[in-house]
């Protein structure tokens, strides 16, 4: 009777090694490491899901940071925010601003992920679905011709979608990314200050958190918000990586809520 007990143990003082494992230092810059295949299996078993992501699971002590609407004028600031803060974010990119700001999705890529946020930022239950799939196929390939691969998240425009927009990036194999933090930086001449306080009374462990880097004022609160992170004992992460180290259940309901109505 007493093998199966020993089995189960060891098994368990495995996994909850491996799990800490991915938390241990590797240098002061990155506080773990989640290799390319781990966050690709972790995309592949969310596309298996079939929903929406809202967040993580909550069981480990990580964020999301995602920054919509870009490239722009302030991301080379918030790359830098967050190379010196060793965080990680993913920025959903408008296919058709890459032309203007051309080397920023390759320099995203190195402190983060990619992802698709349609060609022109249109509402997409007002479009036919051939116009959907232009939309998205666009971006695909307009990211792939700068950094080489297509991306495998997906932003709906205004947090606007139907079941027939869903089926469409489903069949795309994209993952619709969605959110449970709302910072309200896309308010008109947002306050520094409400930005910061709407991100910091949100963080809490598998949060993901919507931003946008086409303002300058978000550029001025990332680092309040990196700092913020950092006391709370949190890391800033790709969704990639949050789908890996922290995956939502099926059917998860965010405690924060879901997405609200955001650029």
């Amino acid at each position: 009777m007493r093998t199966p007990l020993l089995i189960a143990a060891v098994m368990f003082a495995v996994s909850a090694g491996a799990a800490l494992a991915a938390f241990q230092p590797v240098d002061s810059a990155r506080p773990f490491v989640v290799r390319a295949w781990e966050q690709h299996r972790a995309i592949a078993a969310a596309l298996r899901r079939g929903e929406p992501v809202y967040c993580g699971g909550g069981h480990a002590p990580i964020v999301a940071l995602t920054f919509d609407d870009g490239p722009g004028p302030y991301t080379n600031q918030i790359l830098a925010e967050l190379r010196a803060a060793g965080a990680h974010a993913t920025f959903f990119l408008v296919g058709n601003r890459i032309e203007y700001w051309p080397e920023a999705p390759r320099d995203e890529t190195q402190v983060g992920a990619v992802g698709n946020h349609t060609w022109s930022h249109a509402p997409l239950t007002e479009r036919q679905p051939w116009l959907v799939w232009l939309e998205l196929m666009r971006t695909q390939f307009a990211i792939d011709a700068v950094v080489g691969w297509k991306p495998k998240l997906f932003r709906v425009p205004y947090a606007l979608h139907s079941p027939k927009v869903d089926e469409i990036v489903r069949r795309m194999g994209l993952v619709e990314v969605f959110w449970d933090v709302d910072s309200r930086d896309d308010v008109p001449n947002a306050r520094v200050a409400d930005v910061v306080r709407n991100v910091v009374r949100g963080l809490r462990p598998g949060a993901i958190v919507i931003l946008h880097d086409i303002h300058p004022w978000t550029a001025v609160a990332l680092p309040k918000i990196l700092a913020a992170i950092e006391k709370r004992g949190l890391h800033a992460v790709s969704v990639p990586e949050l789908l890996a180290l922290d995956p939502p259940t099926r059917g998860q309901h965010c405690p924060y809520g879901a997405a609200g109505t955001g650029d």
